[in-house]
């Protein structure tokens, strides 16, 4: 485990993973709850009438919304939206829309098929798996 501070309060904690300390993480998931309860009962609620309502903060609730944890009873996100960070266009869930989602994948896989696969080179005595798939072929 290592020392972090947490993302919320600033306090040091000890973890292994997690972002922000247990009693913040407490906090945050009666926060969900509030939110939660609230959609239940409101559906279309704006992330400002959510914040003015249940007085969790707003980038709380957006954190639930990119996680995509509000969800209703039959698995469909509430309709509640945050924006796209890359176009702007409104999402229930997440960090991008399909569209933006879509290009940034098949922008990755030009770079990927553009790139040179990486040679490794031998030092006297060593062998590396680049000279054993020359060996091979």
């Amino acid at each position: 485990m290592e020392l972090k501070n947490c993302h919320w309060c600033g306090r040091v904690f000890a973890h292994a993973s997690d972002t922000v300390c247990p009693d913040c993480r407490k906090q945050e998931e009666k926060d969900f709850d509030k939110v939660f309860d609230f959609l239940k009962k409101k559906k279309n609620a704006t992330i400002a009438e959510v914040h003015e309502e249940t007085g969790v903060e707003k980038r709380r609730i957006i954190k639930f919304i990119r996680q995509g944890r509000l969800l209703t009873d039959t698995g469909e996100p509430f309709e509640i939206f945050v924006d796209c960070e890359k176009c702007g266009n409104p999402i229930r869930e997440g960090r991008l829309c399909d569209r933006c989602a879509d290009s940034l994948r098949e922008q990755l896989g030009e770079t990927a098929k553009k790139e040179e696969p990486r040679r490794e080179f031998k030092k006297a005595g060593q062998m590396y798996t680049a000279d054993r798939r020359q060996k091979r072929s």
